[in-house]
């Protein structure tokens, strides 16, 4: 769930650098993997004055790529940011975790900022214990083929299916500059994006089926809360996934070929691509969601309306009984049939005539 954190901000300068997360880690974990067709270094770092001079044995025929993993130590980030040369307003937008996706352009660098969410199984029996996670992931392009990715603390990492990819000597992404790297890493999360609408696609199917299959059906049994949870993620993907369109298509744009080729550039429209599929998955859920709840709460009225009309029939039955029996229960002497000798037994049997012709109609007009 992403909650607005900007309140953390609020009377600080531009560029000042503010976590505005809730779960800091107590380390920073620096992990640098430096690459090329026939080469492949993977190190951990802890301390970026180490990781420094590591990185800089290897010249442009390298990739490098590093990635933090937690961004709540400041004093790190502005590391980073000076060696790199990273404007202050860039890190504060690193930090600051509830940004909207987006794409910059500077002289030697490029940042996308951009939001990876999952399903994440909550530690309960309950199968619906489940909670939909945003978390903010930043990519910094910058020059001498290096790539910078900034992780709050991402528990299903998108990254790894790319860092797999890696230990193949013939995978693209072995064989490309940073900059196929960056469109590696965007790509793995936007196919991320689909194992999560197909979870929600199989949880707005669960319900559903729940609805057709009771009979019984009541505010107990079927909990709305639980469709309206769905309505709730939905909007939340929904915040995240069209700024992300925006900003794969201002990549697209950007003309700069040396530091995103024309060839990068294409399998980016790829990427684009399937954001538009999400989108229109998004869109397709979120009418089922909508029907769900106008057909809950149908046939939650269609119950309703049955009870009313079973205790319509049961009143409508007993007022003509009841009506001679308040007759008959009137403390007067001088009543006809009152002292006959079968008054009793004869008011019964009118009594049970009324309630068989009536619910000889009811069963004619199919009322019952």
């Amino acid at each position: 769930m992403v909650v607005d954190t900007s309140s953390k901000k609020t009377g600080l300068a531009p560029g000042t650098l503010t976590y505005t997360g809730t779960a800091p880690k107590d380390r920073s974990k620096l992990s640098v993997i430096v690459y090329n067709d026939q080469v492949l270094e993977q190190q951990v770092f802890f301390d970026w004055s180490a990781l420094e001079k590591y990185i800089e044995q290897f010249d442009e025929k390298y990739v490098k790529w590093i990635n933090v993993d937690g961004i709540n130590h400041i004093h790190l980030i502005e590391k980073i940011g000076e060696y790199y040369d990273i404007h202050p307003l860039s890190l504060e937008d690193i930090v600051h975790i509830d940004q909207r996706p987006k794409f910059e352009e500077f002289d030697h660098y490029l940042i996308a900022i951009f939001r990876a969410f999952y399903y994440q199984e909550k530690q309960d029996e309950s199968k619906e214990a489940v909670s939909l996670i945003s978390e903010q992931l930043s990519l910094v392009l910058a020059k001498n083929n290096t790539l910078i990715s900034f992780q709050e603390n991402i528990a299903i990492d998108p990254f790894e299916v790319v860092r797999k990819r890696m230990n193949n000597t013939k995978s693209k992404v072995r064989r490309s500059k940073s900059d196929y790297l960056l469109y590696a890493l965007i790509d793995a999360t936007v196919d991320y994006y689909f194992v999560c609408i197909e979870k929600l696609g199989d949880k707005v199917e669960d319900i559903e089926r729940e609805i057709i299959k009771d009979k019984n059906i009541s505010v107990s049994s079927v909990n709305i809360f639980k469709i309206y949870r769905l309505k709730k993620d939905i909007i939340q993907m929904r915040k995240i996934v069209w700024p992300m369109r925006d900003m794969v298509n201002n990549i697209l744009h950007y003309e700069d070929n040396d530091m995103i080729s024309e060839n990068t550039k294409f399998y980016l429209r790829d990427v684009y691509d399937h954001i538009v599929r999400i989108i229109d998955n998004i869109e397709t859920q979120r009418d089922l969601v909508s029907g769900l709840i106008d057909f809950y709460l149908s046939m939650n009225a269609n119950k309703m309306n049955e009870v009313m009309k079973f205790l319509t029939i049961i009143s409508t039955i007993f007022i003509p009984v009841t009506f001679i029996a308040g007759i008959y229960g009137m403390n007067f002497d001088n009543m006809p049939e009152l002292r006959h000798p079968y008054g009793y037994f004869i008011t019964l049997l009118i009594m049970l005539l009324i309630i068989i012709s009536l619910l000889y109609y009811f069963k004619k007009k199919k009322w019952l």
